[in-house]
């Protein structure tokens, strides 16, 4: 699994985004500013209709794809976007997900903790470093959460990408939240260590050779094609002087 940091400047040059890109993770960003991305709209410019029902509550089993089963509140469930959607039909009892017990167990104890009710939020940029400061009063639990399973990288990303598969956009917001910190308050020499999937405890582990290489592999690609933009540019100003002659 490979963690590649990439600068895009599209609708916003400073927006943090969390995306799969084959086997791995690419987490986007700009350390100076880091902001949160707007709320999604629907079609007719407003929230999803969805998310005005009332779920029924009612026991229900999330089961993950290796077979683990968690039985949990049907109203803390509908914490996600797309599981509420599942349980606007009444006779649904079991929801099979593609993820692992062990993620969908981080999912669940988030869901159990929030009762029904997913975190604001947080404020952007990012100002402080201890996470209690980000997420404001009444949400030490979540900061407490997020720096907890952010020590084991791996599977903290596991656990993000599962936020945008199950639309959950307050731990989402909360994973990303702690991203930018992780990032905006480490030593630039330590940028490209700092989300390395293979920190298993929370501390920095020596830059590996492969990371270094792609590194290189970048900045190698970065001037060729700068390069070639240079001669682009050469070659259209001498066809210009050829043609005022």
């Amino acid at each position: 699994m490979l963690l590649k940091r990439r600068r895009l400047w599209k609708s916003s040059p400073d927006e943090p985004r969390l995306s799969k890109a084959g086997a791995g993770v690419r987490i986007h960003y700009r350390k100076d500013t880091l902001e949160s991305p707007e709320p999604e709209m629907s079609a007719e410019g407003g929230l999803d209709e969805v998310d005005k029902k009332e779920i029924a509550d009612r026991e229900i089993t999330l089961i993950s794809g290796d077979g683990k089963r968690f039985t949990i509140s049907a109203k803390y469930a509908s914490i996600s976007a797309m599981i509420k959607t599942s349980l606007l039909d009444q006779d649904t009892k079991e929801i099979t997900l593609k993820l692992t017990g062990l993620t969908l167990s981080k999912i669940v104890k988030y869901m159990e903790n929030r009762k029904g009710v997913d975190m604001e939020e947080m404020k952007w940029p990012i100002k402080h470093k201890d996470m209690k400061d980000n997420v404001g009063k009444g949400n030490e639990w979540c900061a407490e959460f997020i720096d907890e399973e952010a020590k084991n990288r791996k599977n903290f990303y596991d656990m993000l990408l599962a936020t945008v598969r199950l639309d959950i956009k307050g731990l989402q917001n909360l994973g990303v939240g702690k991203i930018a910190s992780l990032l905006k308050f480490c030593d630039a020499s330590d940028l490209d260590r700092v989300l390395d999937p293979a920190i298993s405890d929370g501390k920095l582990l020596p830059l590996r050779p492969s990371i270094i290489e792609d590194r290189k592999k970048d900045e190698a690609e970065r001037l060729k094609k700068r390069e070639e933009r240079k001669k682009a540019r050469e070659a259209k100003e001498a066809e210009e002087k050829k043609g005022k002659k």
